[in-house]
C-alpha cells in the first residue's frame, strides 16, 4: 500500500454535507434505545444507584432553602462542593417535578445523549455515516458506559460536558466561535465532577501533544490558550475552593509528598514545550500505510485476545484498583459485547487518515496510562476501574470503523452487515444493565420497602445506625439518621456482639465519633453486604445473622424485608470505655 504524508491529510478540508434522513432516523432510534436501557432499572426498582440518598438529600435541601450546605454529614463529604447535577434537579422540581423523580429521569437521559457525541466524532474523524453510527450504536448497549450512567450521579453529568468539550476541543482551531460554547461547557463540568474535569485535561492534552510530536503539527494558538484556562480553573477550584475535597480526597495517594504531582505539572508543560520545539526541527515524517486486509483481521484478532485477556486478569487477580475479583461466568456473559468491542482494533489504523484520528488515539493513549498511573500511587484518588467507561467510550469511535472495514458493506454485504450489527446490539441491550450476580454481588437498586425503613428511622431513632453503605445511603438521604456508611463493618458481620463491642463503642462516623445506638438489616443487605465499591459484597454469615436475636440486641422494627434493632447498653456487661 502507498504511503501518505500525514501532514497532508490533516490539512485536507472538511467535507460540509448535511446529514441524510435516514441517517438521523437511525441516531434517533440509537439514542432513543440508549435512554431505555439507561432509564429500565426504573421498571424494577423505585430508584436506582448506591448513593442516590445522598444527592436526593441534598437536591430537596436545595430546594427547602435554595442554597447547597457545605457542612455535611454524608459519607461523599465533597458532594456539596461540585454541586452541577443538583441544580438542574432543583430546577424541575420547582417546575412540579418530585425531586428523586426528577434525578432519577434527567440524569440517565443526559448520559444517553453521550451517544450523539460519540457520532459526530466518528463522522468527523472517518468521514462515514456507517461507521459514525455502528459506534453510535455500541456506546448505546455497552455495558460499561450503560450501567454507570444508568445511575443519577454527578460522573454520568460530567462524562456528558467533557465529551461535549472534546469535540469542542477539537474544532477550536477551525473555528474561533467555538469559545462560546467551550467556556461554558467547562465551567459547568468544573462544577460538577473532578475526576471527569481530570479527564477532559489529561484526553486533551495526549490529543493534542500526540498530533504535534508525531504529525510534527504547530500548536494552535487557541489549544495551548485552552489548555493553560482549563488547568488554571481546574487548580483555583480545587485548591481554593472545594476544601472538604482537597482536604480529604486530594491527599489520599500513596506519594510523599501528596503535592508532588501537581508541582511538577509546570515541570511537564515545559519538558513538552521543548520536545516539540525540537521535533520540529526533525525532518522525519509520519506516513501512515493504508491498511489492508490481513492487518484489518490481525487487528480484530490481538484486540479480541487482548480484552479477554483483561477479563481473565479481573478474575484471577481483581479489577484494577479494588480487591474485587470477577467471577469466570462473567466472560461468558461479556463475550458478545467483547466480540463487538473488538472491531476498535480493526479500525484504529483507519484513524491515522482522518482529520482528528490522531487526537483520538491520543485520548486512548492517556486513559490507559492514568490506569496504570493510579493502579497504585493513586488507586482511590484516580479509580483505576472509573475509566472504563471512557475507554469504552474511545473504543466505540475506532470500533465503528473497524466494523466498515472487517465487513465492508457494498452490494450484497449491506444485508448481511446489518444483521450482524442488529445481532450485536441486541444482544449488548440484554447485557448493558447486568444483575448483581454478575457485578459481585452488589445491588444497586432502591426498593420501596428499603425507605419504608429509612422514614421509620427517620422518625424514632436518636443515635447512630450501624447499616452497610448503600443502606446507610438511604437512611441518611430519606430519613435524615446519622449512619455508619463503611465506618463499622463489625457491627454487621461479626459472629458475636463480643467481637464487634471495641468497635461500635467509638465509630468514626460522618456525623463524629460516637457509639452505635441501632443496627438496620434488610434482605439486600442479608444476601450482600456493601461496605466499599473496592472491595467485594459478601453474604451476611448465618452466625453474623443470628446474633441478633439475643442480648444487647432488641428488635424494634420488622416490615418482612427490613429489621432495626436497639444496642440496650445496659445489658452488654457495662458501659462504653
Amino acid at each position: 500500500m502507498r504511503a501518505v504524508p500525514y501532514t497532508t491529510l490533516f490539512s485536507e478540508p472538511p467535507i460540509a454535507r448535511g446529514m441524510r434522513r435516514s441517517t438521523a432516523s437511525c441516531l434517533l432510534a440509537i439514542v432513543a434505545l440508549a435512554a431505555v436501557l439507561r432509564l429500565s432499572p426504573l421498571t424494577r426498582f423505585l430508584y436506582f444507584g448506591s448513593d442516590f440518598g445522598e444527592y436526593f438529600r441534598i437536591s430537596q435541601g436545595l430546594v427547602a432553602t435554595g442554597h447547597i450546605f457545605l457542612p455535611y454529614d454524608g459519607w461523599g463529604v465533597s458532594y456539596p462542593y461540585f454541586p452541577g447535577m443538583f441544580f438542574p434537579a432543583a430546577g424541575a422540581a420547582f417546575g412540579g417535578l418530585e425531586v428523586a423523580a426528577s434525578l432519577s429521569l434527567y440524569v440517565p437521559i443526559l448520559g444517553a445523549v453521550v451517544v450523539a457525541i460519540v457520532f459526530l466524532v466518528t463522522g468527523s474523524v472517518f468521514r462515514d455515516d456507517r461507521a459514525a453510527l455502528v459506534a453510535a450504536a455500541f456506546l448505546a448497549v455497552a455495558m460499561p458506559h450503560a450501567f454507570f450512567t444508568a445511575h443519577p450521579v454527578p460522573a454520568a453529568v460530567g462524562e456528558l460536558l467533557a465529551a461535549m468539550a472534546l469535540l469542542l476541543y477539537l474544532r477550536l482551531p477551525r473555528d474561533s466561535r467555538t469559545w462560546a460554547l467551550l467556556l461554558p461547557v467547562t465551567g459547568a463540568l468544573v462544577v460538577t465532577h473532578h475526576l471527569a474535569v481530570y479527564f477532559l485535561f489529561v484526553m486533551a492534552l495526549a490529543a493534542s501533544a500526540l498530533a504535534w510530536l508525531i504529525g510534527a503539527r504547530s500548536p494552535p494558538r487557541a489549544q495551548v490558550t485552552y489548555l493553560a484556562v482549563l488547568s488554571a480553573l481546574m487548580i483555583a477550584y480545587w485548591f481554593g475552593y472545594a476544601e472538604a475535597f482537597r482536604a480529604s480526597i486530594l491527599i489520599d495517594v500513596n506519594v510523599s509528598p501528596w503535592w508532588l504531582p501537581f508541582a511538577a505539572l509546570p515541570v511537564f508543560a515545559a519538558g513538552l514545550g521543548v520536545a516539540i520545539f525540537a521535533r520540529r526541527r526533525v525532518s522525519w515524517r509520519y506516513r501512515p500505510r493504508f491498511p489492508n486486509r490481513l492487518n484489518v483481521g490481525l487487528g480484530y484478532g490481538l484486540s479480541f485476545v487482548g480484552l479477554i485477556a483483561v477479563m481473565v486478569e479481573a478474575v484471577v487477580f481483581g479489577i484494577p484498583g479494588t480487591v474485587i475479583r470477577v467471577s469466570p461466568l462473567t466472560i461468558a456473559y461479556f463475550l458478545p459485547l467483547l466480540a463487538f468491542a473488538a472491531f476498535a482494533g480493526s479500525g484504529r489504523k483507519e484513524a491515522d487518515f482522518g482529520r482528528d484520528g490522531l487526537a483520538v488515539s491520543g485520548w486512548l493513549l492517556a486513559l490507559l496510562l492514568s490506569i496504570v498511573i493510579g493502579w497504585d500511587p493513586a488507586p482511590r484518588l484516580l479509580i483505576p476501574f472509573r475509566h472504563i467507561e471512557y475507554v469504552v467510550l474511545v473504543l466505540a469511535i475506532f470500533g465503528g470503523s473497524g466494523f466498515v472495514q472487517v465487513l465492508r458493506p457494498t452490494g450484497r454485504r449491506v444485508v448481511a452487515a446489518g444483521a450482524l450489527a442488529g445481532l450485536l446490539v441486541a444482544v449488548g441491550a440484554v447485557t448493558a444493565i447486568p444483575p448483581s450476580a454478575i457485578l459481585a454481588g452488589f445491588e444497586e437498586g432502591i426498593r420501596p420497602a428499603t425507605l419504608d425503613a429509612a422514614y421509620w428511622a427517620g422518625m424514632h431513632i436518636d443515635g447512630l445506625l450501624a447499616t452497610d453503605h448503600r443502606a446507610s445511603t438511604i437512611a441518611f438521604g430519606f430519613g435524615g439518621v446519622a449512619a455508619t456508611w463503611d465506618a463499622a463493618p463489625l457491627a454487621l458481620t461479626a459472629s458475636d456482639f463480643g467481637a464487634a463491642r471495641a468497635e461500635m463503642c467509638a465509630v468514626n462516623a460522618p456525623t463524629g465519633i460516637s457509639r452505635v445506638d441501632y443496627v438496620l438489616i434488610d434482605a439486600d443487605l442479608a444476601n450482600g453486604v456493601q461496605l466499599s465499591p473496592l472491595a467485594p459484597s459478601e453474604p451476611l454469615s448465618p452466625a453474623a445473622a443470628a446474633k441478633f436475636a439475643d442480648a444487647p440486641y432488641h428488635k424494634v422494627f420488622d416490615s418482612g424485608y427490613a429489621q432495626v434493632y436497639f444496642v440496650n447498653w445496659g445489658l452488654s456487661g457495662g458501659p462504653c470505655p
